[in-house]
Formats: C-alpha cells, sequence, structure tokens
C-alpha cells in the first residue's frame, strides 16, 4: 500500500485566524499618514469602512484571491473619490451623499443590488439639484428689480419645459408614425446637415432601433460579458460562441445569473458588479441605446469616455440620435446613403452577412417612413 500525501482545504479554524489577521492588520493600519497622502480628510464614518475594505483585502491576499483583492481595492478608491467629491459641496448635499454614499456600500456588502441601483438614483438626483443650483447662481444679475424676476421666470420655465423635452423623449413608440412624429423634425434637420435624404436617414435608425432607447425611463443596454473579460472568471462566464451563454454571479459561492432575459434588471445587475472591478472597461462592454452602439465606440461618437456616452445617451432619444450619425461619420458611411447605395452601406455597417436581407428591410422601412 503506497503513501498518500494528505491534502488540505481550508478549515474553519484557518478562515477565522485568517480573519483574525487580516482585521488586526486592517486596525493598525495608518489611516493618517494615508490621509496625508491622499491629501484628503477621512471622517470616521469613511474610516470605519476603509478599514473594511483594507480587511476584505489582506482576506483576499491570504487566499490568493485575485479578484477579491482588485474589488476590495476598487471599493476603496470609490470612496476616495466620493469623499473628493462632497468636500466641493456644501454642507446640506454633504449630508445627503454620505447618507447615499453608506447606502451604497451597505447595499454592496449585503448583494442587494436594487438597494445599490436605488442608492445610485439618489446620488444622481442630488448631483442635478447641484447643478441646476449652479446654473441659477450664474443668472446676470441686471440692475432694475423688474427685469431680474422675469429673468429669474424666463430661466425657471425654460428648465422646467427642459426637463419635460427629456421625460418625453425617454417615451417607448410602438409605430413608424409615432416614431416620425417625435423625432421626424430632428432627423430632417440632421438630413439637410448632412445632405442625406431624412426619409433613409429615419429608416436607418428605424432598422437598428428595437422601439425605443429607454425601459420604464431608463436607458436601454446589453451587457457582453464577453467584451468585459477575455476568459471566464469565478464571477463572469460566456460560452462558444462567445457571444452566447452569458452569466454572472456576486461572489464564488453563489449561483449563476443569466445575464440575457427580457427583464433589463439582469443587464444591470451585470454592469453594477463588472463597475466594481473596473469602471470604464465596464461601461466599453455594454450596447446602448436606440441603436445599440457599444460603448467601445464612445470616441467614435465624440465623448471622452464610455461613461459619459452613457450618460448622455440617458438624456434622451436625441441624443442618441446624434451619436448614431457621428457612429456612422466615423465609419464613412455618409457618401453611401447620400449615393443610395444600400448595398454598401449595408455591408460595411453590419458585415457581409445577410447583406439582402438587411437592405430589403431598409428599403422597407423607407417606404413606411416616407409615408407616414
Amino acid at each position: 500500500m503506497k503513501w498518500k500525501e494528505p491534502t488540505f482545504g481550508a478549515t474553519p479554524m484557518l478562515k477565522a485566524l485568517t480573519t483574525s489577521n487580516a482585521h488586526r492588520k486592517a486596525k493598525a493600519f495608518d489611516l493618517v499618514a494615508e490621509q496625508k497622502k491622499q491629501k484628503l480628510n477621512y471622517p470616521d464614518w469613511a474610516q470605519s469602512w476603509l478599514r473594511k475594505y483594507k480587511e476584505d483585502w489582506y482576506i483576499a491576499q491570504a487566499n490568493g484571491d485575485e479578484v477579491g483583492m482588485r474589488k476590495a481595492q476598487k471599493l476603496a478608491e470609490g470612496l476616495r473619490s466620493k469623499l473628493r467629491e462632497m468636500a466641493t459641496m456644501p454642507k446640506w448635499a454633504q449630508e445627503q451623499m454620505q447618507k447615499e454614499t453608506v447606502r451604497w456600500m451597505t447595499a454592496e456588502a449585503s448583494g442587494n443590488i436594487m438597494e445599490k441601483l436605488a442608492a445610485e438614483k439618489a446620488g444622481r438626483a442630488l448631483r442635478e439639484k447641484l447643478g441646476l443650483i449652479d446654473a441659477s447662481t450664474k443668472v446676470p444679475s441686471p440692475s432694475d428689480d423688474t427685469k431680474k424676476t422675469e429673468d429669474v421666470k424666463s430661466l425657471n420655465t425654460q428648465k422646467t419645459n427642459e426637463i419635460e423635452t427629456v421625460k418625453g423623449d425617454k417615451s417607448s413608440f410602438s409605430t413608424v408614425a409615432e416614431f416620425k412624429k417625435k423625432y421626424g423634425d430632428v432627423i430632417k434637420k440632421i438630413g439637410a446637415e448632412l445632405n442625406v435624404d431624412p426619409n433613409i436617414l429615419g429608416a436607418v435608425v428605424l432598422v437598428e432601433s428595437g422601439g425605443s432607447g429607454f425601459e420604464n425611463g431608463k436607458l436601454k443596454i446589453r451587457f457582453e460579458v464577453h467584451h468585459f473579460v477575455k476568459q471566464s472568471t469565478s464571477l463572469f462566464s460566456f460560452g462558444r460562441p462567445r457571444s452566447k451563454g452569458h452569466k454572472y454571479r456576486e461572489s464564488a459561492g453563489l449561483p449563476w445569473k443569466e445575464v440575457h432575459t427580457k427583464d433589463q434588471s439582469s443587464e444591470y445587475g451585470a454592469l453594477d458588479l463588472a463597475i466594481t472591478q473596473n469602471e470604464e472597461k465596464a461601461y466599453s462592454a455594454i450596447s446602448m441605446g436606440l441603436t445599440q452602439i457599444m460603448g467601445f465606440n464612445h470616441k467614435a461618437l465624440g465623448y471622452k469616455s464610455a461613461k459619459e456616452m452613457f450618460q448622455k445617451f440617458s438624456t434622451g432619444h436625441e441624443e442618441q440620435i446624434r451619436g448614431f450619425v457621428s457612429f456612422i461619420k466615423h465609419k464613412n458611411l455618409i457618401k453611401a446613403l447620400q449615393k443610395e447605395d444600400f448595398n454598401a452601406f449595408v455591408s460595411a455597417y453590419n458585415g457581409k452577412g445577410n447583406v439582402e436581407q438587411y437592405t430589403k428591410k431598409l428599403r422597407k422601412n423607407i417606404i413606411l417612413y416616407r409615408n407616414s
């Protein structure tokens, strides 16, 4: 009988020792020195969370968990970024942002994605509110009090109209006529700028569109796992071909979740998790809006980052239409539309496959759009 070398897994005692050692290291970590290095002030509530992330990092390091180490580091960096942002806010806004930040971190720690999204939404609303306040303080102050009052009223009316336009611009459309009624003027104007028949331009957008760039007022996205990771990990998985079988999970011990369901919450769930690992790469891995353009194309559309593209596309359909036009301009496809060379356009935009079928669909939509 041959002697077999025994193997040992992580016993409860070993796990407890690892956690205890990580807790000790995190508690001993010199936050005062780090504050000087970061040129940042850590309030008491933030210190507690930073030590938690430090402890998580030490535990992941002891277990050889590189994903866990990156996640802990990313969360700590995110908190520092939030503290810098809060330092520029008035006191009342700092208190509200602190509340939503703690809410987000608590939800992240417990795996409550819906609560995280709610906290993010509240944070965005607060930033928008601060933006409106900043804009109002920049309104010139005429010497005539009556004129000043009229100007302020005009500004308020203008902002109300802008808000209403954005809200309406996020609605869905069920017919070609409804689409043309809402966005026909915008497409006509863009067509004139490009010397392209607006009926063709409108048809191209319709062919690419799934009926709306929003769902329940939120930007419609599709998270492509194979664009976020080159190979499957403990948190993200894809099959063969790489565009199929996309799954995610919040931690290695939890069951897998499908990404591409008919519910947008699955797409946002995967995006939300990816953001904790690499924010810009996460936004680059989603297709967005009416024409579902991938975030990694952001430079072609004139945006500084994929995140900025996401934020701009979230303002409404008009921004998405203009973004799409910028994209086909970057692809040098305007001349093909001007010449009505649809085969050339389709081949360059969608590839060599199904050119005939796509071209027929495009021609059909041109007629529908023109006659609506």
